[in-house]
């Protein structure tokens, strides 16, 4: 289970050095809340690191799935064969 703690704005504005100090300690995820509501979330670098890299992954998929789309559809359409050669005078 993801353990998730909360800190509010206020707290992190007075005693932020021991709040990210936690954080960095436990990994723990922390959400800010302001007014009751959340507002930001704080992570571990390592969790930052492991976000992005998912998010990489998923470009990556999702780029090769419009790639793989993008095929089957032009595999229908008939281009000019000096494409290569001219393609700024066809795009324009």
């Amino acid at each position: 289970m993801i353990q998730v703690n909360t800190v509010t704005s206020r707290e992190i504005l007075r005693n932020y050095k021991e709040v990210f100090d936690h954080i960095k300690k436990t990994n723990q995820r922390t959400i800010v809340v302001s007014h009751k509501e959340p507002q930001v979330a704080i992570v571990s670098l390592n969790d930052l690191e492991q976000l992005q890299q998912m998010h990489y992954k998923n470009s990556t998929k999702n780029l090769l799935n419009f790639t793989s789309q993008a095929r089957a559809v032009l595999r229908e359409v008939k281009l000019p064969k000096d494409l290569a050669a001219k393609h700024d005078r066809y795009l324009w």
